[in-house]
């Protein structure tokens, strides 16, 4: 059986479900979010953010690189 781990995003202070230790994948997994991105969230935070805030940070780093473009 899974442990859940119940926790506070650090961006947002927002409470969620981090699936870390739960048996099958966390939904987390399913972002696609590039290296020099995660990078930074691993410097700026510490422990899991919710993925309301991961979505919005996807969309506004793919927005950047499009215009970069």
């Amino acid at each position: 059986m899974s442990q859940c781990v119940d926790v506070r995003c650090p961006r947002c202070s927002g409470g969620f479900h981090c699936g870390v230790n739960d048996a099958e994948p966390c939904a987390c997994t399913t972002m696609a979010l590039d290296a020099p991105l995660l990078a930074e969230l691993r410097a700026r935070y510490s422990g899991c953010l919710c993925l309301a805030c991961l979505r919005e940070l996807a969309k506004a780093n793919n927005a950047a690189s499009e215009i970069a473009r």
